[in-house]
């Protein structure tokens, strides 16, 4: 890693500090769930994922677009 990318992903960090250090593993989890139809499809699926992974809205986003990437990759 470059110093310049190393300093870019310092000031990442500190503009998040609230955000749990799992939450890498909590947005796959989440991706995961939502790819493979576990997900309720009559309700609203941001609700769904904070509920039950915690996440926050742009997390829970994060999940979807992952979600979809999975989805293409299986096809």
């Amino acid at each position: 890693m470059t110093a310049a990318a190393r300093k870019m992903s310092d000031a990442s960090d500190k503009s998040q500090p609230n955000r749990p250090i799992s939450s890498d593993s909590s947005i796959f989890a989440a991706a995961l769930w939502l790819a493979t139809g576990s997900a309720d499809r009559t309700r609203a699926i941001t609700p769904q994922l904070q509920r039950k992974f915690s996440l926050t809205v742009s997390d829970a986003v994060q999940a979807i677009r992952e979600a979809n990437l999975i989805r293409a990759r299986a096809m």
